[in-house]
């Protein structure tokens, strides 16, 4: 698995496979449990921003931030926060956050000017970090005052993509962007991404890498989809297009198909000759009957993930099987896989535990509908 220069990737998979396990090990926050995870090119370590799917509200030492404090935090994280870039944008953030304090108390000091002044690129980062905050409507004076804390998930997480996106980084990852985001709200960040992309593709070369679920916002901002599936990665060149990305994940899995009835007429072949047990005991036979059970275990390895892969073709399975226990098997519940569709029609749904629900946004009626 590699991350290229300039490409911009979705990742996605079933829940529980790994996705952001695999993203914090990027963002070097956790250490993989085997093999080389190599975060540098020509001598020169890439920086690498990170934003979880929950971003955090205080700091390490456990201290309660502010809105104004959280837009003005450092996100790179892991070995790359050491990088003389990374360096150089964090007393970028310190400087914009003690004149925003001083311009809150109408009294942008000398002493707070100064400083913008004297620190590189704190200008220019005080002004990107103003629009988008604003675009993402979490940048009025009152509202800097609000302590992260007190915020619904909506708010927090464009607080987060506010202060990440008007950060320089080499490698953007995105987890989940979306979550508890409006329709609004999502379809700002996918027109900024876009047009992220076309502007740094002249200028820079960084790489962005998106946890999603959502398929729409896939096709918007990624050329690549990377899925984990299970213990293997396959990567698919989709062109903005997620029914490239299905049918060429179809087509993998007809090969691999192919490959598994191959190996399941040879595991009978192999099977019955292990099984003439004289011709096992002599020492040339002896390899033959060793490879015939790692192909075995081989086979019934792949035909367990082979198991999971059908389960959740289209994505989707392990909701359809959550609808049906929750409905106790009850009339109306109907999928239809050829469309991708599923419908619930006269189906009674039992929500268990706390459904989590966000405050819908005035032009929204959210408040009215159930997704599932």
């Amino acid at each position: 698995l590699s991350i290229t220069a300039g490409s911009r990737t979705g990742l996605i998979g079933i829940n529980g496979v790994g996705k952001s396990t695999l993203m914090k090990i990027l963002a070097g926050q956790e250490a993989s449990d085997s093999g080389i995870v190599s975060t540098t090119e020509g001598g020169k370590r890439p920086v690498v921003l990170y934003v979880e799917q929950e971003p955090a509200m205080s700091s390490g030492s456990g201290e309660e931030w502010t809105v104004a404090d959280a837009l003005t935090e450092s996100m790179v994280v892991g070995p790359s926060a050491d990088t003389p870039e990374a360096k150089r944008t964090r007393a970028a953030l310190l400087a914009v956050r003690s004149y925003w304090a001083a311009s809150d108390d109408n009294d942008p000091s000398s002493l707070a000017v100064s400083l913008m002044t004297d620190t590189e690129g704190a200008w220019e980062l005080e002004t990107r970090l103003a629009q988008l905050a604003s675009s993402l409507d979490v940048f009025s004076p009152s509202f800097r005052h609000k302590s992260i804390s007190s915020l619904s998930g909506g708010q927090r997480k464009r607080v987060a993509l506010a202060s990440a996106l008007a950060q320089d980084a080499d490698i953007l990852l995105l987890d989940e962007p979306t979550n508890h985001l409006d329709w609004e709200a999502i379809d700002w960040l996918a027109d900024h991404l876009q047009e992220q992309g076309k502007q740094r593709s002249a200028q820079t070369t960084q790489s962005l890498l998106i946890v999603t679920h959502d398929r729409y916002f896939l096709e918007r901002t990624c050329r690549d989809v990377l899925e984990l599936d299970s213990t293997a990665v396959y990567r698919y060149k989709i062109d903005g297009s997620y029914d490239m990305y299905l049918r060429r994940r179809a087509e993998r899995i007809v090969a691999q198909d192919a490959e598994l009835a191959r190996q399941a007429e040879t595991l009978k072949r192999e099977g019955a000759w292990d099984a003439k047990s004289p011709r096992a005991r002599q020492a040339k036979s002896k390899s033959r009957s060793a490879a015939y059970q790692q192909l075995k275990e081989s086979n019934a390895l792949t035909m367990g993930e082979r198991a999971v892969t059908r389960a959740t073709a289209g994505g989707g399975a392990d909701l359809w099987a959550a609808a049906k226990e929750a409905a106790g098997g009850s009339g109306g519940l109907e999928r239809r896989l050829g469309g991708k569709v599923m419908e619930l029609e006269g189906a009674r749904i039992k929500v268990t535990k706390r459904p989590g629900l966000e405050d819908a946004p005035p032009s929204s009626n959210a408040n009215n509908t159930i997704l599932l």
